[in-house]
């Protein structure tokens, strides 16, 4: 077991690492002696997780994972039933539409479809977002219990990304209260400047919030009055992907 955790420490220093790294620097961020490392990069390698351009080059991750990419979407039960209602709502609000699920404490990239425009919104696959200064993050923040709240609190630095980033705990809390209560959350470029979007959360047959689902746009077309205008639409998309999910609202 010792060895599959040091294994996959090694592979996991590419999630928050460079794109390639050499072997020296995968020893030193990981704490492993070289030897080791080598062992491990070496049998990753030849399972095309892990690539090498050149012998004795900096190794990055391998295509293997577009495998399993592929294979997870597939399965998706939710990315499959939201596809048509996200196409329906990029259409109406012609914004691009994003769908996430929450990992830990982080809202997940699932799936997007982007606007027609030039200058548009289009996270890239993979992207993860913080929960407490994005729209679709907030839809699951205010569907937590009291208990996961305060957890997810205590673990969190709220550290200010722009101006308008909400740092305060309190001040938070009875934000994510309005949330709870309209059923949409806004991110006024909370996160990025120059970025808005409205978000709504996902239930499943229990009410739970299992995704969120989001319009993001620019500030200089989705203005504060087209954010408020677009509500309804997003909340009505939330509502026809739960109720494809057994969701009935009480």
């Amino acid at each position: 077991m010792k060895s599959l955790n040091k294994a996959i420490d090694v592979l996991e220093l590419f999630l928050n690492g460079e794109d390639e790294m050499r072997l020296s620097e995968l020893a030193q961020l990981s704490g492993l002696d070289k030897a080791t490392v080598d062992r491990i990069v070496t049998a990753w390698a030849s399972r095309g997780y892990l690539r090498q351009h050149k012998a004795r080059g900096k190794y990055s991750l391998g295509m293997r994972f577009l495998d399993f990419s592929g294979l997870i979407k597939k399965r998706n039960t939710i990315r499959n039933m939201a596809m048509p209602y996200m196409i329906k709502l990029s259409q109406l609000t012609r914004e691009s539409v994003m769908l996430s699920i929450l990992d830990r404490n982080i809202a997940d990239y699932c799936e997007m479809v982007p606007a027609s425009h030039p200058l548009r919104i289009v996270p890239d696959e993979g992207s993860s977002f913080p929960l407490y200064c994005t729209a679709i993050g907030k839809a699951f923040l205010a569907a937590m219990t009291e208990e996961e709240l305060e957890n997810y609190l205590h673990s969190t630095e709220l550290k200010a990304y722009t101006a308008n980033t909400l740092t305060e705990v309190n001040q938070l809390k009875t934000h994510l209260m309005v949330v709870a209560k309209e059923g949409v959350a806004f991110d006024d470029e909370e996160y990025f400047l120059g970025i808005r979007s409205v978000a709504a959360g996902i239930k499943d047959g229990e009410g739970k919030t299992l995704a969120a689902i989001g319009v993001l746009g620019p500030t200089i077309r989705l203005t504060r009055r087209h954010m408020l205008e677009i509500v309804p639409d997003v909340k009505n998309c939330a509502l026809e992907i739960s109720n494809q999910l057994v969701y009935r609202d009480k």
